[in-house]
């Protein structure tokens, strides 16, 4: 059925382009020789891989009724990430899972790709993710301004407060919500950098142990090398629980930009 559908795609959007071309330069146009598989290639891409629901179709391609491990775990995957933003955000939650899923998988895999040895991904830089946690929230209070105008301001004095508390919520409020561009940030680089600084201390430890020659030293950098297994699990799911919580934090700072919460 797929693959059916699948032609009729592509035989659809050959006569949409001879039509079109017929249309816009006439029938000089039509006389000359048409590459079809050069305007199918390109009109694929334009409208399916570049965009974010396109991915999706993309991803979705060689599925069965009767799932194999990895349509399993990708199919977990989407599942986890949708309820996530149906979650945080509600009906409008259908609108952004794909920028929820690829800001989820994106992190995951850079945190999780820097615990190989010699690589370093941008998520370990703080600095890096700082930069990347400041452009999400100006995008999100650009977005929240053009939405709700001058009843953004509602987000520095919550309505029904009291008036006389106004010179101590405003600075409370307008440090709050402009925190969070660097909070968001700093909390995922420095838990991964806590990480590797453990393990980089334990495995030197380790080594230096080794080196000495001794039979308690061999004893101890045996220890030592082991303690590296559980810490290495620890690692792997603490890379996977900072992109649920960067990717969780985000979702619920786009629901108060929709809501004013």
């Amino acid at each position: 059925h797929y693959y059916i559908t699948n032609n009729l795609s592509k035989m659809l959007s050959c006569s949409r382009i001879m039509l079109r071309q017929g249309l816009c330069t006439g029938a000089r146009a039509l006389a000359a020789p048409i590459q079809f598989t050069n305007y199918i290639h390109t009109t694929h891409v334009q409208k399916d891989e570049t965009s974010a629901s396109g991915a999706l179709i993309e991803a979705a391609k060689g599925m069965r009724v009767i799932p194999t491990r990895g349509q399993a775990a990708k199919e977990k995957l989407y599942g986890f990430v949708q309820d996530l933003c149906k979650q945080n955000l509600g009906e409008e939650g259908a609108r952004y899972f794909p920028f929820a899923l690829g800001l989820f998988t994106t992190i995951g895999f850079c945190n999780v790709t820097n615990l190989l040895p010699y690589i370093e991904m941008p998520t370990q830089i703080i600095g890096c993710t700082v930069a990347m946690s400041t452009t999400l929230i100006a995008g999100l209070t650009i977005k929240c301004i053009a939405k709700h105008k001058l009843d953004f301001a509602s987000f520095f004095f919550p309505p029904g407060a009291p008036v006389g508390l106004a010179l101590l919520l405003v600075p409370v409020e307008t440090i709050s919500f402009f925190s969070r561009a660097v909070s968001l940030g700093v909390r995922l680089g420095a838990n991964l950098t806590a990480g590797h600084m453990i393990l980089h201390i334990i495995s030197d430890f380790g080594a230096q142990m080794l080196a000495s020659g001794t039979a308690g030293g061999a004893i101890g950098g045996v220890l030592c090398t082991a303690a590296l297994v559980p810490v290495c699990i620890l690692e792997i799911a603490v890379a996977v629980v900072q992109a649920y919580v960067f990717c969780m934090l985000t979702t619920m700072y786009l629901n108060d930009a929709h809501e004013l919460h």
